[in-house]
């Protein structure tokens, strides 16, 4: 998410300069398991002279902000490419034409597969680089010719921060007919959607990790529930040993068991909160929660919010200098971590910090070839983005690397939702490159994974201090 966008728990790495180069490609094995679907929709055919499809690397040297690298053997493509994506610049919202469809249909433009996914885009939040994740690694694919002669497409809607408006998203998009959502993060609809979307009868591949993405057999998630990043946050603050702390959390509605299982888990370590805060995405200032901490005798603090509110939570803590132990989710972004140092030096609220991340931590893992494929793709086709990557992206990228899979995995069949979720269902260990543990989904809910690992910043930057941690 860019600087907008509230976000819950978890951070994955904070980088100004990469270096990347090398190459991976995954292979991929035909698994397929049976389930039903209602409402599936009506089969595409493969365009002639498509390839199998792959993941590929690209090398060269991103800088954030700068041009694509030269001799990048990714190719980019124009703005009316089947990805929906333009080229080498950010594309607008809403601006990808496609055929309208009834919602038992799929759009087929010459063995196109047109996906659709929801992002809060204006207002409060930007979810811009969640989209054009997704149509970085679609690039990448269409590049080399596909999947089995597919080639793979997102159109995007607004949600606007606004329930109202995701629900609408949600209708439009089963109106144009698409095959799944592929990763989508609307933190206004995706809690009050995912039933809705399961009800037509439409996949959803990804997403924030809210609880309802859980408790869908059509939901296939890319992250541990916020449930169980909850305790595994909760169960790290007694390992740190951290005394009385203030909590902050997001006021989101799904936010209540996240907050239970985090407050839970502290309690069985023995750790009771002096005061605990549910704020809103655009509060501007913090001064009033740090005096409230204060005066209730808070020993450290535990936050849950955007990288951006952090930086107006440390001014404020700045300002009244106050520089208590801190745990946090979401300290990730490269542009966010050059406001939390700004001036305070040493002194920084941020130094010392500590975390937890589902997927690798970039920063540490630059020589494995899956994370330099991301963070390659995403600089050469949306170098606009790169700065705003985070842990959400990591999420949508592996979901638009999960559904290109799975339409591997559909084989000679006609692709079809119905097709689409059996070969979902059917994934059994898929590996990501390491980013995660391996995937498995089977029938019914689906919740793949449970583990985490620990980040602590020392002197500025984010290092993991663990191997996964798994939970339950």
């Amino acid at each position: 998410m860019r600087e907008r966008v509230p976000l819950v728990f978890m951070a994955v790495s904070v980088a100004a300069t990469l270096a990347l180069g090398g190459a991976i490609a995954y292979q991929f094995a035909h698994q397929q398991r049976s389930t039903a679907v209602q409402q599936a929709a009506a089969p595409l055919q493969p365009a002639t002279g498509g390839v199998k499809a792959q993941t590929h690397a690209s090398s060269g040297n991103p800088t954030s902000g700068s041009a694509a690298p030269s001799g990048s053997p990714v190719a980019h493509t124009s703005s009316s490419s089947p990805s929906g994506g333009a080229g080498t610049k950010s594309s607008s919202s809403g601006s990808h034409s496609t055929r309208a469809a009834s919602s038992q249909q799929v759009v087929r433009h010459h063995g196109v597969i047109t996906v659709g996914g929801i992002y809060d885009e204006t207002g409060p939040i930007d979810a811009t680089v969640e989209r054009d994740t997704v149509r970085s690694y679609f690039n990448l694919v269409n590049s080399e010719g596909g999947v089995d002669g597919y080639k793979l497409r997102l159109i995007d809607c607004d949600s606007k921060y606004d329930p109202s408006s995701a629900h609408q998203c949600a209708q439009k998009l089963i109106s144009q007919g698409v095959l799944a959502i592929v990763g989508w993060l609307s933190l206004s609809g995706e809690q009050n959607e995912t039933p809705y979307l399961t009800g037509q009868g439409v996949p959803i591949i990804g997403g924030l990790g809210v609880p309802s993405e859980y408790a869908s057999p059509l939901s296939f998630p890319t992250t541990p529930s916020l449930i169980t990043t909850g305790s595994a946050l909760g169960t790290r603050a007694g390992q740190i040993g951290l005394k009385k702390p203030g909590v902050i959390f997001l006021n989101a509605n799904f936010i209540q068991p996240v907050e239970d299982s985090f407050l839970a888990a502290m309690k069985k370590k023995g750790i009771t909160p002096v005061d605990v805060e549910q704020v809103d995405a655009t509060k501007a200032d913090y001064t009033d929660i740090v005096l409230k901490f204060q005066a209730a005798g808070a020993q450290s603090v535990a936050a849950f919010v955007d990288p951006f509110s952090y930086a107006r939570l440390f001014q404020a803590m700045e300002r009244q200098g106050w520089h208590p132990p801190l745990l946090g989710g979401g300290l990730d972004k490269a542009s966010a971590n050059q406001q939390y140092d700004a001036g305070c030096g040493s002194s920084c609220a941020v130094y010392g910090a500590y975390s937890a991340t589902p997927v690798l931590e970039y920063t540490d893992h630059l020589g494995n070839p899956a994370i330099r494929q991301y963070l390659g793709a995403v600089h050469t086709y949306y170098p606009s983005q790169y700065a705003a990557l985070d842990v959400y992206t990591t999420y949508q990228w592996l979901a638009a690397e999960v559904f290109a899979r799975a339409v591997k995995d559909i084989g000679n069949a006609p692709v079809s939702r119905q097709s689409l979720v059996k070969a979902l269902d059917g994934l059994h260990g898929f590996s990501d490159g390491g980013i995660t543990k391996p995937i498995t989904y089977g029938t019914g809910n689906h919740d793949p994974l449970h583990c985490l690992q620990w980040v602590h910043n020392n002197n500025g930057k984010w290092k993991t201090t663990s191997s996964w941690n798994c939970f339950r």
